[in-house]
C-alpha cells in the first residue's frame, strides 16, 4: 500500500510552491478573479442542490425501511388487520398504531404523512391528512395490481397537485406515505438565509421541482414553463437571466433544481478596481492556490467528516465514514479509528440492550413464580387430617389443591383475564376455609364487565394471604373482601380488605419505606414485596398501591392500575 504524505510536507510544499511564482501573479486582472469567483459560485449552486438532494433521498429511504421494518415486525399492525371484532384489546391496539405511525412522522422532516389503510374492518389511519390523497389510496386498493407501481417513490396528482408518494400492500393492509411537493420546497425555502428583518423568501434564489421530461411541477406559478437538462446543466428560454443548478433523485422520479437571479449573484461578487488589477491578480493567485489545497486537502475531509457525524448523530449507528481520496495519512487515520469506535459502540449498546432485557424479563418471572413452602406444607397437612375422618372434604380438598396448582405452573404469559385471577383467588380462598373453618369469611365482588381486562398473574393473591396470617382474630369471625371496579374507561381499582387485626405500626412504616424509597425491611412481607415490586417494573408509574388501616379495625390494600391514557379513538383518523 502507497504510503501517503504527511498533512506537514504537503503544507510546506504549497508553501515554496506560492513564494516562487508570486512575481506571475501581477499578471492576472481583477476581471481574472470576477470569473473565478463567479465559477465558485455556481458550483456552489450546484453542491447546494446535490447536498439537499442527497439529504431528501436519504430521509426517503429511512422512511420507506422504517415503514417495511414496521408492517413485517410489528404484531400490532398484523393485529388489527386480523380482528374479527372491535372489543377492549382491538382499540387498545388499534391506539398504539396510531402513536407509532406518528412517531415515524416525528422523525422525518419535509412534511411527509405516514398512512396505513384496512380495508377490512375500513380503518384508515391519518385519512384526514390530506383526503383527496387518501382517496387515491382506496382507489388503488381495490385493483390490487396498480398499488405495485408505487412500492418505490413516485409522483401522482391529486386535484392538481402533485405529491410524492409511495404505499406497500402487506398482508391485507397498506402503508405508505405522501408529501407534497410544495411542502418540500417549502422546508428548503426556510433552510436558505432571509434578512432578519423580513423573515421572507428571497425571490431571487427559490428552489424548483421538475419532472423528467424537464417541466416544472412546484411551484404552480410556472408550471407551464419547462428546464431543458442537458450533461448536468439546466436552461431554460432566458438562460442570460438566470443560473441554475440541479440533481435527479435516486429513488424518485423527480428533478431538485435551485434557480438563482443572475443580478442577485453578480452583487454578491467582489468589485475590483482598475487601479489595483495588478496587485489584486497577485493576491488573487496566492490565495486560490493556498485555498484549493486547503479544500482539497483539509477542509474537504472537515466537511465530509462533519456531514458524516451528523448522520450518525440522527441515529444511523449503521453508518461509516468512507475513505476519501487523496487525503492526508491524518485524515486517513483518523476516518479508521472513527469507524472502529463505532463498530465498538454499537456492539456495547446491543449488547447492554439484551443483558438489561434478558435481566427485567428473568426478574419479572422469577417474581411471579414464587410458590411460599409454608403454603404447601399447610395444605397437604390439611389433607392429610381430613383423610381419615372425612371422605368428600378430603376429595374436595384435592380437587381444590389440583386447580390451584394446575393454574400456578401452567401460566407462562405475562398476563392473564382478570376473571381468571379471580377464580384463582376463589380456589385459594376456599382451601384456606378449609384450614380455618370458624375463622373467616369471604367475598369476592367484580364488574363483569372488566373481567377481560389483562393483569400480571398473582398480584391479589399476596394480599389475600397476609390479610388470613396476620388478620384473623382468635374466637372470631374475620370478614375478608376482594372487590374489583372500573372508576373511569381505562382505569381498575383492585381493593383487598379486612376487619382483623390491621397492619402494626412496623408493618405500616416498613410498606411506607420499600413504597416511596425502596429500602426493604425485616418487617415487610415477601409476598407483598414481591407483588409491589413487580407492579412497578410492569405498570412503572401508571400504578398506584395504597395500604392502610381502617377504623375500627382492619386492613386495606389498594392496587389503582391505568391501563391507558384515555384518549379518543375514532375509525378514521
Amino acid at each position: 500500500m502507497k504510503k501517503k504524505i504527511s498533512l506537514n510536507v504537503r503544507l510546506f510544499l504549497v508553501t515554496m510552491c506560492i513564494a516562487i511564482p508570486v512575481i506571475a501573479a501581477l499578471f492576472f486582472t481583477g476581471i481574472r478573479e470576477r470569473a473565478s469567483a463567479r465559477k465558485e459560485k455556481i458550483n456552489e449552486i450546484q453542491s447546494d442542490v446535490e447536498i439537499e438532494m442527497s439529504g431528501i433521498d436519504t430521509q426517503l429511504k429511512f422512511l420507506r425501511n422504517s415503514l417495511i421494518n414496521l408492517a413485517m415486525d410489528d404484531s400490532d399492525f398484523r393485529y388489527i388487520a386480523t380482528s374479527e371484532e372491535k372489543n377492549t384489546e382491538f382499540w387498545l391496539t388499534n391506539q398504539r398504531v396510531l402513536e407509532k405511525i406518528n412517531n415515524q412522522m416525528d422523525e422525518v422532516d419535509n412534511g411527509f404523512t405516514v398512512f396505513a389503510y384496512y380495508p377490512e374492518p375500513d380503518v384508515f389511519y391519518n385519512y384526514l391528512k390530506a383526503p383527496s390523497v387518501s382517496e387515491f389510496v382506496r382507489k388503488q386498493a381495490e385493483g390490487e395490481r396498480q398499488t405495485q407501481a408505487y412500492s418505490q417513490w413516485s409522483t401522482i396528482w391529486c386535484e392538481g397537485t402533485p405529491y410524492l408518494f409511495f404505499m406497500l400492500n402487506y398482508n391485507s393492509y397498506y402503508i405508505g406515505a405522501w408529501s407534497s411537493y410544495e411542502n418540500i420546497v417549502a422546508n428548503l425555502q426556510l433552510e436558505m438565509e432571509s434578512p432578519a428583518e423580513t423573515k421572507a423568501v428571497n425571490p431571487m434564489e427559490v428552489y424548483l421541482v421538475c419532472d423528467s421530461n424537464g417541466r416544472i411541477i412546484t411551484p404552480a406559478t410556472a408550471e407551464n414553463t419547462g428546464l431543458s437538462f442537458e450533461k448536468n446543466t439546466y436552461t431554460d428560454p432566458d438562460k442570460n437571466k438566470w443560473y441554475y443548478g440541479g440533481a435527479v433523485s435516486e429513488i424518485a422520479d423527480f428533478y431538485l433544481v435551485k434557480q438563482v437571479a443572475k443580478s442577485f449573484l453578480e452583487e454578491q461578487l467582489p468589485a475590483v478596481g482598475n487601479e489595483i488589477a495588478a496587485f489584486a491578480a497577485v493576491f488573487l493567485l496566492l490565495f486560490l492556490v493556498y485555498g484549493i489545497c486547503l479544500y482539497l486537502w483539509i477542509l474537504t475531509p472537515m466537511s465530509h467528516l462533519q456531514k458524516s457525524m451528523n448522520v450518525i448523530q440522527q441515529g444511523d449507528l449503521d453508518y461509516r465514514i468512507p475513505k476519501i481520496s487523496n487525503c492526508s495519512a491524518e485524515f486517513d487515520s483518523v476516518i479508521q479509528e472513527f469507524n472502529y469506535l463505532m463498530d465498538h459502540i454499537k456492539n456495547l449498546k446491543i449488547q447492554m440492550y439484551e443483558e438489561r432485557l434478558a435481566g427485567k424479563e428473568t426478574e419479572l418471572q422469577y417474581l411471579s413464580r414464587q410458590i411460599q413452602p409454608h403454603f404447601i406444607l399447610n395444605t397437604l397437612n390439611t389433607i392429610y387430617n381430613y383423610s381419615e375422618s372425612d371422605v368428600e372434604t378430603t376429595r374436595q380438598l384435592i380437587r381444590l389443591t389440583s386447580g390451584y396448582y394446575r393454574y400456578v405452573v401452567n401460566v407462562n404469559s405475562r398476563y392473564v383475564q382478570l376473571g381468571q385471577e379471580l377464580e384463582h383467588i376463589e380456589d385459594y380462598l376456599k382451601l384456606q376455609k378449609m384450614r380455618y373453618p370458624n375463622g373467616f369469611e369471604y367475598e369476592v365482588n367484580c364488574d363483569e364487565a372488566i373481567k377481560i381486562v389483562p393483569i400480571p398473574p398473582f398480584i391479589i393473591e399476596s394480599f389475600v394471604g397476609n390479610a388470613i396470617k396476620h388478620g384473623l382474630k382468635p374466637g372470631e369471625l374475620t370478614k375478608i373482601q376482594v372487590i374489583v371496579k372500573q372508576l373511569e374507561e381505562f382505569r381498575i381499582l383492585i381493593q383487598v380488605k379486612d376487619n382483623g387485626t390491621g397492619f402494626s405500626d412496623d408493618n405500616l412504616d416498613a410498606v411506607e419505606e420499600f413504597l416511596e424509597k425502596g429500602i426493604v425491611s425485616e418487617e415487610l412481607g415477601v409476598g407483598i414485596r414481591n407483588s409491589v415490586a413487580r407492579l412497578r417494573l410492569i405498570y412503572g408509574e401508571k400504578c398506584e398501591i395504597h395500604i392502610y388501616n381502617q377504623k375500627p379495625s382492619g386492613a386495606v390494600v389498594e392496587i389503582l392500575l391505568n391501563l391507558q391514557k384515555p384518549e379518543s379513538i375514532s375509525q378514521k383518523l
